[in-house]
């Protein structure tokens, strides 16, 4: 498959697509960003979930309920 066909193909299942949240998830993945990638180590990776553990702990999240009412505002 050339790009041309690829590019083509998303051009099609993107204008037939009618679900905005597989819409924003398509342009989160595509869109461009000014910063490079960097993979994360895996002591990072642990860090970072022992940070979010410590988070839910002390109550600092949101429900399934509160983010669905805010993505609505978006």
């Amino acid at each position: 498959m050339s790009i041309s066909d690829i590019r083509l193909e998303l051009h099609q299942i993107i204008d037939g697509e009618d679900d905005i949240q597989k819409l924003a998830a398509i342009y989160t993945l595509l869109r461009k960003s000014d910063k490079p990638h960097v993979r994360m180590s895996v002591d990072e990776y642990i860090s970072q979930i022992d940070e979010s553990r410590n988070q839910i702990k002390k109550g600092k999240f949101q429900t399934q309920e509160q983010l669905e009412k805010e993505v609505k505002t978006w």
